[in-house]
């Protein structure tokens, strides 16, 4: 298989969707791509007959997720770092990242943009800086070049994406889990290139979001903080999702339900 397409999830009810968008992103025959969603609700049952849609469940953090789906998935390259709440672009983002990759070195990353917005029906550009010197909180730590690029949801090669570790679980959610994955890439010099937009997403706040705002900011913030204060980061081993609870108890306070 070449591509597998992976990714935490907690909206079922969006995933037959996203994955009749998948045409947007590549023009690969279903035998040669697959979606791959690791999460704790049951997808619908018409996805469940989809012969290259996987879904694996886990109640565990968003992180752990991710870690989830890559060891799960089959291709020989992965598309990852995206979320549920939204529908793939319109660019052949997933080919054309295929294109550079498969005539690349092992260490080539193919990093995509993606929107936010409060509706699908108009989609704004993105305006977020995709350097680590253009994010003040980054930049203040010595520890961290200025020049590298994020890498926030991405394409490359599965292998070298499992031997760099990936995601360190002990990040509740991707959004510094995944700035601190792309600066232990280029410190292994991993060659980040820019791609084309992905997915256009649903921007949300509070609510059922309300545990990710509450986990960045109380959580992995300081973390990361911890982590780059220290001129040395510590490497990250990919099976690390191993420690991460098996119930992420901010979301399920009760546990599995």
């Amino acid at each position: 298989m070449k591509l597998s397409i992976s990714m935490a999830g907690i909206r079922p009810q969006n995933w037959l969707t996203l994955y009749n968008s998948i045409p947007n992103a590549t023009a690969l025959p279903k035998e040669e791509h697959e979606l791959v969603i690791v999460g704790p609700y049951a997808p619908p049952p018409e996805l469940l007959e989809k012969g290259n849609f996987v879904f694996i469940q886990d109640w565990g953090n968003p992180t752990r997720c991710y870690q989830l789906g890559v060891l799960h998935s089959k291709g020989e390259y992965v598309l990852t770092g995206i979320a549920d709440d939204g529908v793939f672009s319109p660019t052949q983002s997933a080919d054309k990242a295929l294109d550079i990759l498969v005539n690349s070195s092992h260490k080539k990353v193919v990093s995509f943009t993606y929107t936010e917005s409060r509706s699908l029906r108009k989609i704004k550009p993105n305006k977020m800086s995709w350097k680590t010197g253009g994010h003040p909180w980054m930049k203040a730590l010595s520890s961290i070049p200025d020049d590298y690029l994020l890498v926030m949801a991405f394409s490359m090669r599965r292998d070298y994406l499992m031997k760099t570790g990936y995601m360190d679980c002990r990040f509740e959610y991707g959004g510094l889990a995944l700035p601190d994955f792309a600066i232990r890439l280029q410190n292994d010099g991993a060659d980040v290139v820019m791609g084309e937009r992905v997915m256009d997403l649903v921007l949300e706040f509070g609510g059922s979001h309300q545990t990710i705002e509450d986990a960045f900011k109380d959580h992995d913030f300081p973390l990361f903080n911890q982590l780059y204060s220290q001129e040395i980061r510590d490497e990250v081993h990919f099976d690390n999702w191993k420690q991460a609870p098996e119930v992420w108890s901010r979301r399920f306070p009760g546990g599995k339900s």
